[in-house]
C-alpha cells in the first residue's frame, strides 16, 4: 500500500513561484476596476483623519529610485491608517510651475520670444501635463493606495487662485514689499533664486591679493598699500568701500621700501603666501583707528573709503575686505549703513552694463573679465598674487552652473517679522530625526527676508501695477479685482495677454499704469498646498504628518511653515519624518557618468514592486541608503520566505471552514504560539505607528523565520498531515493556524500590497470583501495564563539545547534524521515541570523522549542534562516514527494503523 496516498498533504493553488511581474499589472487593474482607494475612502470617511500631505515632485522625468523610496514609504503609511480605521486619503500632488519646464520646453524646439506668452504658458502647461501623466502611469506599477483622479496639480486655476488669495493675505499684513537687494541670481537660468534652489559644488576660483593706495588716514602714511584677497576679481570694478573689523589688530609693516597694512593674526600666513622677505613691523592699530581713511581704487580714477565691517575675521585672507554693494548681503549692508548707493552694473545675463563705465567690460561675462582684470591690476603694480583654489561654491540646482550674488528689484516676505512665530512653531512639532527641529530652527533662525520674484513666463503672476513714477501699487482691492477677473475667464493667462488698464479696477484706468512682469518663486507655489490642498477642502489643519528627503528642510518644510504661520497662526504638520538620499551598494551618489543609476522600474519588472517594498521597509531610510543587485536578491530572498510561509499556511487551511471547524479546545502550546502571535502584532503596531518600517521588517522576519518555520510550522505538520481530517487536535491546530494567518497578512498588507491581495483568493471565512485591502484588521483575541507562558518560555529553551545537542550527533555522524533520534533528559531543578508535558517528542520532532534523575554521562546544558541516541525500533511507513511496536500489518504504527482504520 502506498501510504504516502492517505496522508493529508497540503493543497493549495497559491504558486510557489512569485512571478510578481506578470501578476502584479493584473492586481492594479483590479484594484482599478473595484475603485479600491475610493472604497477604503469611504469606508472611513466619518472616522479619526490621519492625514499625511504628500510633497509634490516636480512634473519632469522618469521616476528614479528616491521617488520610489518617498512614494513607497508614503503608502506604507497610508494603508497602515486605513486599515486600522483611519480616514487617511493618499492624495498625490505636482509641482508644475518654472524653469526646468521652460527649458525642456525651449529644448524641444520651441522659441519663446518668437511666440507670444499665452502661447508659450499653453505649450508649458500640455508639457506638465504630459509629465503627469507618464508618472502617474509609473508610480501605478509600485501598488500605491491612492486614486489619482483625485490629484492636486500647481498649475490648476483653483490651486492658482488660493495661491493668490494668500499673497493677498500677506500684502494686507503688510509682510510684502519690493527692495534692491542681492540675491542668488543665476546667470544661466536668468532668474532670482531661492536658498532651496542652490546646491554647492568644488569649483577652482582665481584668487587674488590686491591693494589700495592709502591717499590720506590719521594712522597710515601716504602711500601705504591696504591689502585684501578675493576669489571672484570680476567685482574689483565695482568696489566701493573697504572694511576693517572693529575689534581686530592690524600691523603697518616694511617690505624693503614698501609699506603695507594687514591684520596682525594674518601676518605669518601672508609673509609665507606672498613670498615677503625682510618684513619689519612699524606700527599697530586697531580697526576702529583706520575709519575714515581715503585710498585709490586700484583701476580707477576714484576714491575707495575705509569703514567698519560686522562681518570681517581674520580666519583667512587679509583682515580686510573689499565691499562691492551689489554684489554680496554683507556688502549690501554696509554700503546701506554709510549710505552708498547699491551698485550692480550686471545684466541678467551675467555680462557687463554701461553703468560700469569700462568700454574694455561692457557687454563682456563676468567670468571672462576675471583674465583682463588681473593683468589691468598687475600692470598698475596693484597685484600681489594670484593662483586658483578650489572651493565651495552654490550652483543653480538645474543648470548645475555657478550662481552668483546681485543685486536686484525683487519682491519678498518679510520673514524677519514672523520669526519669533515661526520658531515658536517648530518646538510643537514632533521631528523625525529628532536633529531635524534643531536644524530647521536654525535655518528659520538665520533666514533672510524671503525673494518670491521670479523673471520667467510659465507661473503664477505677481499681482502689482506700477504707476507713471514707477512706484508700486498694490493692495486687496486689486487683487481682488484681478482674481475676479481670473475666476471669470477661467485662466490667469489674461495677465499676460490683456493690458494694465484691462486689468485694473476702473478707478486705476488710463493713468499709464504698467502691469509686474515677474511671476512667483516655485517654492511659493508647493509651500501654499497646505492651504489650497488640505485647508480649503475642510480637512484638518495641521495635518498629521509631512514626510520627505532631508533636502525639504530648506524647502516644502520650510516653504509650508511660513504660508502656514503666516495664514492660520500654527504649523502645517505635527509631526514630520525626513528620509535620506539613495547611493549604490558602494555608498556613491547616482550618476549618469558612474553608470550605477537603478530604475525602480527595472527592479518592478524583474522582481515585483512587492520586492521593491521590501527593500524600503529593510533600510533605515532616516539615513542615506543604499541599494544595487546584490541589495535586491538580498530582499528577494527575504520575500521568498515569507511566500513559503503563507503558502504552507494557506495549504494546510483548504480544508478548513470557519463556521465549522474553528475549535475552542486548543491546547497550551497552540495558545502559547497565538499568545506569541498577539506579541508580535502589539510589536509590530508600535514600529508602523513611530514609522520604523525597518523595525516592522524586522520583526516579521524573525516571527516567520523563529516563532513559525522553526517552531510553531515545523512540528505540527506531523498533526496536520498525519491525523484524521477532522480529529479534533487537528482542527485546533487549523484553528490556531488561521489566527496566525489572519494577523500576518494584516501586517504585512502595507508592505507587500500584491502578494497579500492574491493570497485573498486562496482563502474563505465569512464576509469576505472583495479586497484584501477594504478588510478591517483581524482582532485576535488571546488570553494565556502568566503560568502557560512561563511554562512554555521554559519548553523554548529546553527545545534550544535539544538542537544544540542534535546538531553535534550530527556533525560526529552519530544521527542522520532527529526523527530517527531519541533524547533521554534530566531537567534541572527549576524545569522540573516540563517532564508533565505530554506528546514533547512532537514538540522537538524526535520519536521518543524519556526523563531521568541521573544525568550522569549526560551533556550538560542550561536547562538539563542531555543525551541523544539513535532510536532503537522499527520506523513507520506512514508517518516515520521509530516505534517500539508496528502494527498488526508489521507496516506501520499503531498510532497510524488507528487513523486509517
Amino acid at each position: 500500500m502506498n501510504y504516502k496516498d492517505t496522508l493529508l498533504t497540503p493543497n493549495t493553488a497559491f504558486e510557489m513561484k512569485a512571478n510578481l511581474p506578470t501578476k502584479e499589472p493584473l492586481l492594479q487593474e483590479k484594484w482599478r476596476t473595484l475603485n479600491v482607494a475610493q472604497l477604503s475612502n469611504t469606508k472611513n470617511r466619518d472616522k479619526r483623519q490621519f492625514l499625511l500631505h504628500d510633497g509634490p515632485p516636480y512634473a519632469n522625468g522618469n521616476l528614479h529610485v528616491g521617488h520610489a523610496l518617498n512614494k513607497i514609504l508614503k503608502d506604507f503609511i497610508v494603508r497602515y491608517h486605513n486599515l486600522k480605521g483611519n480616514y487617511s486619503p493618499f492624495i498625490c500632488g505636482w509641482d508644475t510651475h518654472g524653469l526646468p519646464i521652460e527649458t525642456a520646453v525651449v529644448n524641444q524646439g520651441v522659441d519663446r520670444k518668437a511666440i507670444s506668452p499665452v502661447e508659450f504658458r499653453e505649450i508649458c502647461a500640455q508639457y506638465a501635463q504630459g509629465q503627469i501623466t507618464n508618472q502617474i502611469n509609473q508610480l501605478n506599477k509600485l501598488g500605491l493606495l491612492t486614486d489619482f483622479d483625485d490629484k492636486y496639480v500647481t498649475l490648476t486655476l483653483d490651486y492658482e487662485l488660493g495661491q493668490l488669495e494668500l499673497f493677498k493675505k500677506m500684502v494686507v499684513d503688510g509682510l510684502i514689499y519690493r527692495d534692491l537687494k542681492p540675491i542668488y541670481w543665476s546667470c544661466s537660468s536668468e532668474s532670482a533664486l531661492a536658498e532651496a534652489e542652490i546646491e554647492y559644488e568644488e569649483l577652482a576660483s582665481p584668487s587674488i591679493y590686491v591693494t589700495f593706495d592709502v591717499l590720506t588716514s590719521k594712522e597710515l602714511p601716504v602711500g601705504t598699500k591696504i591689502v585684501i584677497w578675493t576669489t571672484t576679481p570680476w567685482t574689483i570694478p565695482m568696489n566701493q568701500l573697504l572694511a576693517v573689523g572693529a575689534e581686530i589688530e592690524y600691523v603697518l609693516v616694511t617690505v624693503g621700501e614698501q609699506s603695507y597694512l594687514v591684520a596682525k593674526n594674518l601676518l605669518e600666513f601672508l609673509t609665507t603666501t606672498l613670498g615677503w622677505e625682510s618684513v619689519t613691523v612699524v606700527k599697530t592699530c586697531w580697526g576702529n583707528d583706520l575709519v575714515d581713511t581715503i585710498t585709490a581704487h586700484p583701476l580707477y580714477q576714484r576714491e575707495t573709503a575705509v569703514v567698519l565691517g560686522h562681518h570681517v575675521t581674520t580666519e583667512t585672507g587679509t583682515g580686510i575686505v573689499h565691499i562691492a554693494s551689489g554684489f554680496g548681503e554683507d556688502d549690501y549692508l554696509i554700503a546701506r549703513q554709510n549710505n552708498i548707493k547699491v551698485y550692480a552694473p550686471l545684466n541678467n545675463e551675467g555680462k557687463y552694463t554701461k553703468a560700469i563705465n569700462d568700454d574694455q567690460l561692457v557687454g563682456l561675462f563676468y567670468e571672462d573679465a576675471n583674465k583682463i582684470i588681473g593683468e589691468r591690476l598687475a600692470a598698475n603694480n596693484q597685484l600681489l598674487k594670484l593662483k586658483f583654489i578650489k572651493h565651495k561654491h552654490p550652483v543653480d540646482w538645474r543648470t548645475k552652473k555657478p550662481v552668483i550674488y546681485r543685486a536686484t528689484d525683487q519682491w519678498f516676505v518679510a520673514i524677519n517679522k514672523i520669526k519669533p512665530a515661526l520658531l515658536s512653531e517648530i518646538s510643537q512639532v514632533n521631528w523625525f530625526p529628532e536633529w531635524g527641529e534643531k536644524r530647521i530652527a536654525n535655518m528659520i533662525a538665520n533666514r533672510q527676508d524671503w525673494c518670491i520674484s521670479r523673471q520667467r513666463l510659465w507661473g503664477v503672476p505677481i499681482i502689482v501695477f506700477y504707476d507713471e513714477n514707477n512706484a508700486p501699487q498694490i493692495n486687496a482691492e486689486i487683487i481682488d479685482h484681478v482674481i475676479n477677473l481670473f475666476k471669470v475667464n477661467q485662466t490667469t493667462n489674461i495677465w499676460f495677454s490683456w493690458s494694465a488698464d484691462e486689468l485694473l479696477p476702473a478707478s486705476y484706468q488710463n493713468k499709464n499704469f504698467k502691469k509686474e512682469q515677474d511671476i512667483m518663486d516655485v517654492w511659493f507655489d508647493s509651500g501654499s498646498s497646505n492651504l489650497t490642498v488640505i485647508k480649503n477642502r475642510g480637512y484638518n489643519h495641521p495635518v498629521e504628518l509631512y514626510l520627505e528627503g532631508v533636502d525639504q528642510f530648506r524647502g516644502w518644510f520650510n516653504s509650508s511653515l511660513i504660508t502656514s504661520v503666516i495664514a492660520t497662526g500654527h504649523a502645517p504638520y505635527r509631526n514630520v519624518v525626513a528620509h535620506g538620499f539613495v547611493n549604490d551598494e558602494k555608498g556613491r551618489k547616482m550618476s549618469k557618468s558612474l553608470g550605477n543609476i537603478i530604475s525602480p522600474l527595472e527592479i518592478a519588472e524583474q522582481y515585483g514592486a512587492d520586492v521593491l517594498r521590501m527593500w524600503v521597509a529593510s533600510v533605515d531610510y532616516q539615513d542615506d541608503v543604499k541599494i544595487g543587485p546584490d541589495i535586491i536578491k538580498q530582499s528577494a530572498e527575504a520575500y521568498r520566505k515569507i511566500r513559503n510561509t503563507l503558502r504552507f499556511m494557506l495549504a494546510n487551511l483548504a480544508d478548513f471552514d470557519i463556521n465549522q471547524d474553528f475549535s475552542p479546545n486548543l491546547s497550551e502550546v497552540d495558545n502559547y504560539v497565538l499568545h506569541l502571535t498577539k506579541e508580535f502584532q502589539e510589536k509590530v503596531i508600535k514600529g508602523y505607528e513611530s514609522f520604523n518600517f525597518n523595525t516592522v521588517f524586522t520583526l516579521i522576519n524573525n516571527f516567520v523565520i523563529t516563532t513559525l518555520s522553526k517552531f510553531y510550522l515545523d512540528f505540527i505538520k506531523d498533526i496536520l498531515y498525519i491525523e484524521k481530517v477532522n480529529a479534533p487536535r487537528r482542527r485546533a491546530v487549523q484553528t490556531t493556524l488561521y489566527q496566525i494567518y489572519r494577523v500576518l497578512i494584516d501586517v504585512l498588507k502595507p508592505i507587500i500590497p500584491h502578494t497579500t491581495e492574491e493570497t485573498h483568493q486562496f482563502i474563505n471565512y465569512p464576509d469576505k470583501a472583495p479586497s484584501i485591502h477594504l478588510e478591517d484588521n483581524y482582532d485576535l483575541n488571546c488570553e494565556v495564563s502568566p503560568e502557560i507562558i512561563y511554562r512554555w518560555n521554559k519548553v523554548l529553551k529546553l527545545r534550544d539545547d535539544i538542537n544544540k545537542e542534535l546538531e553535534v550527533c550530527r556533525e560526529q555522524k552519530i544521527i542522520n534524521k532527529s526523527l530517527e533520534c531519541q533524547v533521554t533528559i534530566a531537567l534541572k531543578p527549576e524545569y522540573q515541570e516540563l517532564a508533565n508535558i505530554i506528546d514533547l517528542h512532537q514538540i522537538f520532532i524526535v520519536s521518543a523522549v524519556s526523563f531521568t534523575d541521573d544525568h550522569t554521562n549526560l551533556n550538560e546544558y542550561e536547562t538539563s542534562y542531555l543525551q541523544v541516541q539513535p532510536k532503537n525500533g522499527s520506523k513507520c511507513a506512514r508517518c516515520w516514527m521509530i516505534v517500539d511496536k508496528l502494527a498488526a500489518n508489521n507496516e506501520i504504527c499503531l498510532r497510524c494503523f488507528d487513523i486509517l482504520n
